[in-house]
């Protein structure tokens, strides 16, 4: 309330000073006439009252054009009004009383969205502080607006700056990674996350999510810091733990198969039924080698939370797979038809371990007598599409569904016995997953098979 009602002073000398001129303007006309018409004064004072009646009138509605807008707006207002709440407006004939009873009606409106307002921080706020996590609240220019007492503890207590409100975000973070993120939120206006990442001594999965209004503005970003130190040093301890298995069953099998090769490069002096069982012991250790590298290889892919992202030529990668191939099986004829340039973005060490065993599949499987493989590429703005073609014998509708999962092997339609772990396929699903990427297969029993990789342009 003020304590000093204002006036009005300049419609006050706008008014006075048309009366003024009006009292001016009939004094004037008045004598003119008088000492211009000595005969029928009477009558001619009249015309002249009636003509100053006119221009009043005039001056009067022109003079009230500021108030009909301002009724109309008052109009506009009140049709949309609940009945309950115009009640004091409905049967007000004197239009000032109409202007002071919306004008209440106004003043008791924001009033209560105050209130409103005051309400709903109170319960955000509460809402903030009822989260374990980290948040951060950062409007379109990235100053930051709000954030609970556990983002301040984790990333502000240690900073120079005392208060944060308003401040920019680069003051809390120094890390450009974490800036750009939320640049790329506002720019794009999509939700981005970064899995694990390491903010000191602590990883922590940061998701950006945009705050857009009904026309499409973007006002501001809220971060979401997900703690998973713990997790992160139990995947390590996992992989430390694989690891260390690994290699300790490796070395007895690496003797294992040594005293076999050893007794194999004798077998004209050791008894012909001894061998078989020999070669068994070879092929089986090398199984239980390459069964605990693909277990090592699995658990390490699955506890990296980040990935070497970076352009490359597929095309390389391709030719140096198929170099490597080609050494290994080089009793098959396989031919391959690889597009001269490629250029996707990803781990340059995935992606040929990928192509490495989706390569191996198809010629270890294919019976026939020339190996087909053909990869195409296609790219749509969001995906780049990489197709591999064999001309092999196919996977069974029944095996498509469950040929990604780890120990699954499929045999082929072939009687064939074909050594492997199941874990290749499951390893190749992953690496694909970590490039937040897509893999499927089609594939007709007898005509060969088509893998599809969709890799984030």
């Amino acid at each position: 309330m003020y304590k000093k009602k204002p006036f009005p002073w300049h419609y006050f000398v706008k008014t006075v000073r048309a009366r003024i001129v009006l009292v001016i303007l009939a004094t004037l006309l008045t004598y003119v006439v008088c000492n211009t018409y000595q005969e029928n004064q009477f009558q001619k004072v009249l015309l002249v009252l009636l003509f100053l009646i006119i221009v009043s009138i005039i001056q009067g509605y022109f003079r009230i054009i500021p108030f009909r807008n301002i009724l109309a707006r008052v109009e506009s207002v009140q049709v949309q009004l609940p009945h309950n709440k115009k009640l004091n407006l409905i049967y007000q004939k004197d239009e000032w009383i109409i202007i002071q009873e919306m004008l209440k009606l106004t003043e008791r409106y924001i009033h209560e969205q105050q209130e409103l307002i005051e309400a709903q921080e109170q319960r955000s706020h509460t809402v903030l502080e009822s989260i374990s996590d980290p948040i951060i609240l950062v409007d379109s220019f990235l100053n930051c607006k709000h954030y609970n007492k556990i983002f301040k503890k984790k990333f502000i207590q240690n900073k120079k700056t005392k208060v944060f409100a308003d401040e920019k975000l680069w003051k809390v973070f120094e890390d450009d990674k974490i800036l750009d993120l939320f640049q790329w939120t506002k720019e794009k206006k999509e939700s981005a996350k970064m899995a694990g990442y390491q903010i000191g001594e602590e990883y922590f999965d940061i998701a950006i999510t945009p705050i857009i209004d009904s026309h499409d503005q973007n006002l501001g970003m809220l971060g979401i810091f997900h703690n998973v130190t713990e997790s992160k040093l139990t995947e390590k301890m996992r992989v430390d733990f694989v690891a260390n298995v690994s290699h300790e069953i490796r070395t007895p099998l690496t003797s294992i198969k040594g005293f076999a090769q050893l007794l194999l490069a004798q077998k004209d002096l050791c008894p012909a039924p001894l061998v078989l069982p020999l070669e068994r012991i070879n092929s089986n250790t090398e199984r239980l080698k390459d069964l605990f590298d693909n277990l090592l290889k699995l658990s390490v892919i699955e506890s990296r939370y980040g990935i070497d992202i970076e352009e490359i030529n597929l095309s390389k990668i391709l030719k140096t797979v198929k170099a490597n191939l080609m050494a290994k099986y080089h009793l098959k004829n396989v031919q391959m038809t690889i597009p001269d340039e490629i250029l996707i973005k990803g781990d340059h060490k995935l992606l040929e371990h990928v192509f490495t065993n989706l390569f191996d599949n198809s010629i270890k499987y294919n019976d026939k007598a020339t190996t087909l493989i053909e990869i195409s590429n296609k790219n749509d703005g969001k995906y780049n599409s990489i197709v591999i073609q064999d001309n092999g014998p196919g996977i069974n509708s029944k095996d498509i569904e469950r040929i990604f999962e780890r120990f699954y092997r499929v045999q082929g339609v072939s009687n064939k016995a074909i050594e492997g772990t199941g874990l290749g396929l499951s390893i190749v699903k992953h690496i694909i997953n970590k490039h937040q990427g897509e893999i499927s297969v089609a594939s007709d029993v007898g005509k060969g098979s088509t893998f599809t990789i969709k890799l984030p342009v």
